[in-house]
């Protein structure tokens, strides 16, 4: 089973180089840049991955690598995302149509560790996965429930409910890593309170492409 990693880019140079050469498994590597102005697409080349150019936005980025993907299955990850070893293999042997892996964040903060242990049980309970969870899903199943949306935020939680709605989907043993960086930057406690409150707006009916846009527009610190 061959696999097609996608992999959306803004000004990735820094941590790109470490996920490209834990993926020398891989049997397609797609970098799908959104307009870097550092060393991103460079890295990207060197390492023999393909890179394309897509609007920016993460859910236009994604969208853009699956439908140039080759593969039999898509596995979508962050950038900033570490994969350990055994990881590809359980992908190919998984008989789920799609799905994501465990994941924690390397820091010493009780608020994140809590945070991915709630992530974790979430998605084993629920089938409801997030972007940092390496989603995947085999070539026809994400043709038939529609890809990801065109969105710079939510594009995952809407992709894993249109999902689950489909299949329950299976979460990998293998524990994939994502960087507590961007929690960081924008600060801890406010990217929890901003995360859940998206969520619990979408679950309300409030559009996507709305909360999307107040994402975009939220302070950083």
């Amino acid at each position: 089973m061959r696999v097609s990693v996608v992999i959306p880019a803004l000004n990735e140079a820094r941590a790109l180089p470490t996920l490209l050469g834990q993926l020398a498994a891989a049997d397609e590597v797609l970098v799908v840049d959104g307009g870097s102005t550092d060393a991103t697409v460079r890295i990207a080349r060197d390492a023999g991955a393909a890179v394309l150019e897509a609007p920016r936005g993460r859910g236009r980025q994604l969208a853009a690598g699956a439908a140039a993907a080759t593969g039999d299955v898509f596995w979508f990850l962050h950038a900033d995302t570490g994969v350990p070893s055994g990881a590809l293999d359980a992908l190919r042997a998984a008989d789920a149509p799609w799905g994501c892996f465990s994941v924690r964040i390397p820091s010493d903060d009780v608020r994140l560790r809590a945070a991915t242990a709630i992530m974790n049980v979430r998605a084993r309970r629920t089938g409801s996965c997030t972007g940092d969870m390496g989603i995947w899903a085999r070539r026809a199943f994400y043709a038939d429930i529609g890809g990801f949306p065109p969105l710079d935020a939510l594009e995952d939680l809407v992709f894993s409910d249109k999902a689950r709605a489909r299949d329950r989907g299976a979460v990998l043993a293998p524990v994939l890593t994502t960087s507590a960086r961007r929690w960081e930057e924008r600060g801890v406690a406010r990217t929890l309170a901003t995360m859940v409150t998206l969520r619990a707006a979408y679950r309300c009916g409030v559009a996507p492409a709305r909360l999307a846009r107040l994402y975009r527009g939220a302070p950083r610190g």
